[in-house]
């Protein structure tokens, strides 16, 4: 297996710029408590001589100036973020207020169009029972038609018969007169 050649300075983990800044603090705070370490060891021991190291900590105090901006750079827009999320937030509740209402809205509307469905099931229902009533009207017409011809024929049957019977009796008055 061949070892892949890493690039140690800018690992991975520290592409972003907020990761570098937060990498850089880190370095320069052990690279501070160095050197304090070594003012503390200087100081204990009188017999050797202190190195001066005021170029190193100019560089630091740069560095440690740069990162002080970043990091107000990056507070500034950590509060920026936290504004933004607090106004997502207040609109993400109002969406969903507003799809609770939506939501109680159909349901609603459903119940009622469950409703009307039954409705005109039942309506359906009593068109097609009256379309069937339709449908045996004629025959209905034809009955009756043949009944009242029937009425008429008995009827006129009738006449004729009280006819005939009328002037076969001439009644009492026939009788006497006669």
């Amino acid at each position: 297996m061949r070892v892949k050649p890493r690039d140690s300075l800018h690992p991975k983990i520290l592409q972003s710029p907020a990761a570098a800044a937060a990498a850089a603090s880190v370095t320069a705070a052990y690279a501070l408590a160095k050197s304090e370490a070594l003012d503390i060891n200087g100081k204990k021991d009188s017999n050797s001589k202190a190195i001066p190291v005021d170029a190193s900590q100019k560089d630091f105090s740069v560095e440690i100036n740069s990162i002080r901006e970043e990091k107000k750079a990056l507070e500034l827009s950590l509060v920026e973020v936290s504004a933004e999320n607090s106004a997502l937030k207040t609109k993400i509740e109002e969406i969903n207020g507003n799809y609770a209402d939506l939501s109680k809205e159909l349901h609603s509307v459903q119940g009622q169009l469950v409703a009307e469905r039954s409705r005109c099931a039942k309506l359906e229902a009593q068109i097609g029972e009256l379309q069937k009533m339709l449908e045996s009207m004629p025959s209905l017409e034809k009955e009756v038609q043949a009944l009242r011809a029937e009425k008429s024929a008995f009827e006129h049957d009738m006449e004729l018969a009280a006819t005939v019977h009328r002037q076969r009796s001439g009644g009492i008055w026939k009788w006497v007169a006669g």
